[in-house]
């Protein structure tokens, strides 16, 4: 029964998925299944812990003895295509030292960008009897919730959402994403001044709360080392649109400014393009971009001053050792920052290239603050559209 539901289901999915914050458009292409069979070899790795747990409990817990990674299956739900050099390529690494630190066999599904494939792709994963499925971002948020409902004594892990109240079987994880913005700002506003600038761009893949806690901290990181900076705003609508994202960062470089802070997915790829072509810089988002542009672009990591990183190949081997360890508390949402070592700032070759070593000490000095709380942020959880506005129109040039 459960199979002719899910089909049924998978139908009417199709036409009525919702996308959640962050979510690329549809496209007509098939769902793209790869297997990677992973070794098992002996490792471990630390628990993580410090993050702002909820305070919801469940029955449904998780909590009980050590698995043997022997024993231990895990699938991984990429919802997006691979390649952005960014959010889902960062999943997506995770894979291996999954397998390296904690000897676990991990298959993936890239799913793609068309919404309706989510749901039938999750049920395909249950019913191959998976002890873990993984997964990222809130663009599956529908199909996960119903699929978790559908199937209670699977096990779901989300690396990155922002789902406040998940079913019992599911556990999210989120990350404080000001944080790591806010230390981008700061390294923003000084690359700006050494430039002889006070104005900063900011180039958001969609005007939405999740983007906005991006811009959030971007805003007061910049204003922790120039009170009267100015940062000028533009959304490119899309996530995967690179043209679009290069034409918004033309109009931003063309009003004067030499530093834009892209957290728009594959769009951002358009923004470094830009830059490229103006010799301006971009601050990356969610992996350390010029990394993975170094080899293939060099042009393009040459101009990325630093990212705001959100360590997910990390944060997913904590998740999964937790999990076999059976410690995680399935039902919430814990949010983790830089004290946690879940987020950061790309600190490479190309940052001690284009910031200079006093503004990289006062971006460290910075870091620490945050780390001892002695910063005073914005909550961008839940944040207002009010707030935001307000926020963004104080910095307006």
């Amino acid at each position: 029964m459960k199979k002719l539901t899910a089909g049924f289901l998978a139908v009417c999915m199709a036409a009525s998925l919702l996308t959640g914050c962050g979510a690329p458009e549809p496209e007509d292409e098939e769902t793209t299944v790869k297997t990677e069979s992973m070794e098992a070899e002996s490792g471990d790795t630390a628990k993580a812990g410090g993050g702002e747990a909820a305070d919801q409990e469940t029955e449904n817990s998780g909590m009980g003895e050590t698995v043997s990674p022997q024993d231990f299956k895990v699938g991984l739900m990429i919802p997006g295509n691979l390649g952005d050099k960014s959010f889902f390529d960062a999943s997506f690494r995770s894979i291996e030292p999954i397998k390296e630190q904690l000897g676990v066999d991990v298959d993936y599904v890239e799913a793609g960008v068309d919404t309706s494939k989510y749901y039938p792709a999750l049920v395909d994963m249950c019913e191959k009897g998976y002890d873990l499925i993984l997964t990222i971002s809130s663009n599956n948020d529908d199909a996960l919730v119903q699929v978790a409902e559908e199937y209670p004594d699977q096990k779901f892990i989300n690396l990155d959402d922002e789902m406040a109240e998940p079913p019992a079987n599911v556990y999210i994880m989120g990350t404080k994403n000001n944080e790591m913005s806010f230390l981008a700002g700061a390294a923003g506003a000084l690359k700006a001044a050494e430039l002889g600038e006070d104005k900063i761009g900011f180039v958001g893949g969609m005007d939405i709360p999740g983007i906005n806690e991006f811009l959030v901290g971007y805003i007061e990181g910049a204003q922790a080392v120039n009170p009267d900076i100015k940062v000028a705003t533009s959304y490119v609508g899309s996530f995967t649109d690179t043209a679009k994202g290069k034409e918004n960062a033309l109009l931003l470089y063309n009003s004067g400014l030499s530093v834009i802070f892209a957290a728009a997915g594959q769009s951002g790829l358009g923004v470094i393009d830009a830059a490229v072509s103006q010799g301006k810089f971009v601050i990356g988002v969610d992996s350390d971009q010029a990394e993975a542009l170094k080899d293939s672009k060099p042009e393009m990591a040459n101009v990325v001053i630093t990212s705001a990183i959100k360590n997910i190949p990390e944060n997913a081997v904590k998740a999964v050792d937790r999990a076999m360890k059976g410690e995680i508390p399935y039902g919430t949402r814990e949010v983790f920052g830089i004290a946690e070592d879940a987020v950061g700032i790309a600190e490479n070759e190309f940052y001690e290239k284009l910031l200079d070593e006093k503004d990289r000490k006062q971006v460290e000095e910075l870091k620490m603050k945050v780390v001892a709380g002695e910063v005073e942020m914005t909550p961008t959880t839940g944040i207002t559209t009010d707030k935001v506005n307000e926020i963004r129109e104080a910095v307006r040039p």
